[in-house]
């Protein structure tokens, strides 16, 4: 199965007050750590979604591609269509964002080998308090992911299809647990 992998990076971080994808979590950027757990894959192919130079010099540093989002302000569907029509010639995708610092390569890993083992069409992690984020969807699922439009992500697929789901634990506590301000991001640090 060749599967792309999908980093939106391309958020207004409005919460946060500046762009926190590069904001130190326990002494690099962020957005390093899911680089890192995205590129330990080692997928057909990686992508990250952005508008901001940095990450895209990052991105590139780790051997990612990058797609450029001129247009943040059209939401995560915009760039999750920016990601999969860059993936056509895939047979799933993987998408993730980039402010869940706790997630590790190893519940990467296990979501697509799960996923590849069973029949279903799509799979997402789930943490005990977060489900939904990262998630594959096989090709049969591209067209609806092309038709999202506005600021919303790839919930309302998975919601629309949830007999085609299969959900899969992380493999360690807390790893879906995102950083949408200053004192959750120092929260999640002080955890490690």
């Amino acid at each position: 199965m060749k599967l792309g992998v999908v980093l939106l990076a391309a958020g207004r971080s409005e919460r946060f007050g500046g762009n926190k994808l590069l904001a130190d979590y326990c002494g690099r950027p962020m957005v390093c750590r899911a680089l890192e757990a995205a590129t330990a894959l080692r997928a057909a192919c990686t992508a990250v979604v952005t508008g901001c130079g940095e990450i895209a010099c990052l991105a590139e540093a780790y051997g990612c591609e990058v797609i450029t989002n001129d247009a943040p302000q059209l939401g995560q569907s915009h760039s999750i269509c920016l990601g999969v029509r860059a993936m056509q010639d895939m047979d799933a995708v993987l998408l993730m964002v980039c402010d869940q610092p706790r997630l590790t390569g190893a519940s990467l890993e296990r979501l697509v080998q799960d996923f590849m083992r069973s029949e279903k069409g799509i799979a997402c992690l789930r943490d005990g308090t977060h489900q939904g984020n990262p998630a594959v969807f096989s090709r049969r699922y591209f067209d609806e992911l092309l038709a999202l439009q506005g600021d919303r992500g790839a919930k309302g697929v998975l919601r629309a299809h949830e007999d085609d789901l299969l959900v899969v634990d992380t493999v360690g506590p807390d790893e879906l647990a995102d950083a949408d301000t200053p004192d959750m991001l120092a929260a999640l640090c002080k955890g490690e």
